[in-house]
């Protein structure tokens, strides 16, 4: 596994850039997977998780609603499961390391979601545990009692109009970005980008929405385009080239 170097605030959370983090995550899937590399393609995101992490996957639900999709155990312990045919609570030994996820994410329609989940919580796992120590006075950061648990509501919520308030806000978008990253590594993402204003006799550059129909279409079909190819959903795909500016609306255009 390979460890991110970087300060850290006095909560331990990592104090790093998204651009510093995109590196890391380039570094991460040249050290587990480098043939990733080389072209376009869908990221073994299980294999990434359960093989180089080392972690352990179990199927249980999380919450009554399912609202909590998955979670991270950073420390062994017990956590508050639910029974799938009564929904009562009951509690369950976990190991460091474990990724509890909700079986609702095995179904077909739930497959992008599914991947997403496992990294995020894989990049939880990468760059926060030092948030999660026994030995952090200020490690109390999880949605759940047990402070050496962190958990996820089913969403992607990671986009540019977002802002983070509090600890927890910043952990849950790093690994929100951090794991948009490692499934769409920025080599081949532009490598895809190319190759999509290749199909079209463009030239690669910026899509500006608003600016001409020819871009507004572009916006539309550059998302489909590389969550096809990466096996993630189009909202990850239009947030991640979003994030990148690969695609802005006219009115920020030049402010980005």
């Amino acid at each position: 596994m390979l460890e991110l170097i970087t300060p850290y605030t006095f909560s331990k959370v990592p104090y790093i850039t998204y651009d510093d983090l995109d590196d890391y995550a380039e570094a991460v899937v040249c050290d587990a997977m480098p043939d990733k590399l080389a072209a376009p393609c869908s990221i073994d995101i299980m294999w990434f998780v359960e093989i180089y992490l080392g972690m352990e996957i179990v199927y249980k639900r999380l919450s009554y609603d399912r609202k909590v999709q998955a979670m991270t155990a950073f420390n062994a312990g017990f956590v508050q499961i639910r029974d799938e045919v009564t929904g009562e609570p009951e509690p369950m030994f976990v190991k460091k390391g474990t990724v509890i996820l909700d079986p609702i994410l095995t179904l077909k329609r739930n497959i992008h979601r599914h991947r997403f989940s496992y990294g995020h919580e894989g990049s939880h796992y990468l760059i926060h545990r030092p948030a999660f120590s026994k030995d952090n006075p200020f490690g109390s950061l999880g949605k759940f009692e047990n402070q050496y648990l962190a958990a996820k509501e089913g969403r992607i919520d990671y986009s540019r109009c977002q802002k983070e308030r509090t600890d927890s806000d910043m952990i849950e978008r790093q690994a929100d970005f951090l794991a948009s990253a490692i499934l769409m590594p920025k080599t081949t993402l532009r490598m895809a980008y190319r190759d999509f204003f290749n199909f079209y006799g463009e030239k690669p550059r910026q899509i500006i929405r608003s600016k001409s129909t020819l871009d507004d279409c572009f916006a539309v079909q550059l998302p489909e385009y590389i969550s096809k190819i990466f096996n993630v959903s189009k909202r990850a795909a239009l947030i991640r080239l979003e994030k990148l500016n690969a695609i802005v609306n006219r009115e920020h255009w030049g402010h980005t």
